[in-house]
């Protein structure tokens, strides 16, 4: 026991010298000890993960921070260590991490230890744990209804090739159109729907448009459930007669089940917008060449299309190149309520415009205690209730202060918040064989996307949360089960954070979609033999053409 003492009390003179005396006694466990090192260690990794995200004066502070921490007594200090891993654990680089492997799946097991931790409690054991896993079997029961039985049993899905003519006289605005009719299709369900038909409640119904190129050979895909065949062949054909519809096997079975494996890899990259959604892309609009008045006005547009497709024409053998926008038709009231409400406050921000704001008690009060004290204030021959607190701020100089900048990017925005919307899933992926692997091939998305990127308005970058590249921590491991993921949701056609289908899912309106996917205008250089496409017209017989 002396031995045990004499130890614990070396440990605390090594390691923590000037709190030996003053923090803990001699009487203190050597475990204790230990834990007490384990939590100080925990708070430095935490104030060190904060270095260079502040200014020098933040970073100070938490050093200083940290040694009061440590001159504290023991049953002060606990309590600030939990407060501090409270206040500062979430914006740490790796609680990501941690929340994913540990808190989000096993949240109730930690609360309930800390309930039999708590004496006062304890005793109430029996009433926290039921409503704790009330919770957790609501998220089976509703995954089993939507993913395993609704999504994965109930509805089945299609795929047709899309063959486009030659010449597209209308690519943009007919896609829109195209958009625009299938945007109804989208469903809100009840509270049977949802619990009993396994409907999910955001979103229930989407389809994919995709671009792929099958070793060099390019073709155009959509992918959607077969209940809806009818509604959208209608649409495209309704916009485009000469277009060719064959329903085809889904081509991602062209590759193994599972990428990557000894003899194919593959890379992806998801997109996001960089601002937020309600501000749009550069759309088609803005791509026009004011020159050859003779030509028609759709054919007098640069076609940002032609530069992708162009570079997937050039994957040779045993490579494969997939573009997909998954596509999710949403409302303004039931899905996305907070949609307009944000865009309606960006615009008045942009405008220098007031908000409007609902009166308070506080502010009754105030006009009260206004009246009494200035009473009526006289208007000609009339005596009226002065309002300053209702007056409106804006004046006629509000207009000469806008630049002309500004003002585009708020016609912009009311151009999009008066348009159907569709949560997107943006994605490119690059499958191949190992030994016919191409860096520069992987990455084709990126200079397609670049077309759409301006200043002042809004463009979408790769996100690193989903890509195969990791720069720290068991690397390769880590890029095998990214690459891994990203090709599952690839070929299921599912959100890069599956199951949340909002996080990197810009919200597109029907003219940013028409803009990123249609059919292209006109078919030149490499990419003419290696798309496949309707060489002429389809025409009915001749008037005159003898019967009989």
């Amino acid at each position: 026991m002396n031995f045990n003492r004499q130890a614990t009390t070396l440990f605390q003179a090594a390691i923590l010298p000037a709190t030996a005396t003053s923090t803990t006694s001699d009487n203190s466990p050597w475990w204790m000890v230990i834990l007490r090192i384990v939590a100080l260690v925990a708070i430095l990794i935490i104030l060190s993960s904060f270095a260079g995200k502040q200014d020098e004066k933040s970073n100070s502070f938490r050093w200083v921070l940290l040694v009061f921490t440590i001159l504290l007594p023991p049953f002060i200090f606990w309590w600030v260590v939990v407060i501090l891993a409270i206040l500062l654990t979430p914006n740490a680089f790796w609680w990501e991490w941690v929340k994913k492997m540990i808190w989000d799946p096993f949240w109730w097991v930690i609360m309930l230890l800390i309930i039999l931790w708590v004496p006062f409690l304890r005793m109430w054991w029996w009433l926290f744990l039921p409503i704790m896993l009330m919770t957790q079997l609501k998220t089976l029961y509703l995954w089993y209804m939507n993913w395993d039985f609704e999504y994965g049993e109930r509805q089945k899905w299609a795929v047709l090739e899309l063959i486009p003519p030659r010449d597209t006289i209308m690519p943009y605005k007919a896609m829109e159109d195209v958009y625009a009719s299938i945007w109804p299709l989208m469903d809100v369900g009840n509270f049977r729907e949802n619990w009993c038909d396994g409907e999910l409640k955001y979103g229930p119904y989407w389809c994919s448009w995709e671009i792929a190129s099958i070793e060099g050979s390019i073709h155009f895909y959509i992918r959607f459930l077969k209940q809806h065949r009818a509604s959208i062949e209608a649409a495209l054909y309704g916009h485009f007669p000469d277009l060719e519809i064959h329903e085809v096997q889904d081509y991602v079975k062209l590759v193994p089940p599972t990428v990557p494996n000894e003899e194919w890899d593959t890379y992806g990259e998801d997109w996001d917008f960089f601002e937020d959604d309600v501000y749009p892309l550069r759309t088609y609009e803005a791509f026009f060449e004011p020159q050859g008045e003779k030509i028609q006005a759709e054919e007098k547009r640069i076609d940002p299309m032609t530069s992708l497709l162009e570079a997937m024409s050039k994957l040779g053998q045993g490579e494969h190149y997939w573009v997909q926008f998954i596509t999710i038709p949403v409302g303004y009231d039931n899905d996305e309520p907070e949609w307009k409400p944000t865009g309606e406050k960006i615009l008045n921000e942009l405008s220098n415009r007031p908000e409007k704001k609902e009166k308070t008690l506080i502010d009754d009060l105030k006009e009260i205690a206004y009246d009494l004290f200035h009473g009526p204030e006289k208007d000609g021959e009339k005596y009226e209730w002065a309002r300053p607190f209702d007056k409106n701020e804006e004046t006629g100089e509000r207009e000469m202060v806008i630049t002309p900048g500004e003002r585009e990017v708020i016609t912009a925005i009311e151009n999009k918040l008066k348009k159907p919307i569709f949560r997107t899933t943006v994605r490119g992926v690059y499958v191949a064989k190992r030994d016919a692997w191409s860096a520069a091939n992987r990455v084709i998305t990126r200079t397609y996307m670049g077309h759409f990127i301006t200043g002042h308005l809004n463009h979408l970058r790769f996100q690193g949360k989903t890509r195969p590249r990791v720069h720290f921590f068991w690397r390769q491991r880590r890029v095998f089960l990214r690459a891994r993921k990203m090709f599952r949701m690839t070929v299921l056609r599912y959100p890069p954070l599956f199951p949340d289908r909002k996080s990197l899912c810009p919200i597109f309106c029907t003219e940013e979609l028409a803009t990123l996917y249609h059919f292209p205008v006109r078919t030149t250089g490499m990419m003419a033999p290696s798309l496949k496409k309707i060489e002429s017209k389809r025409a009915g017989p001749p008037p005159n053409l003898p019967i009989g």
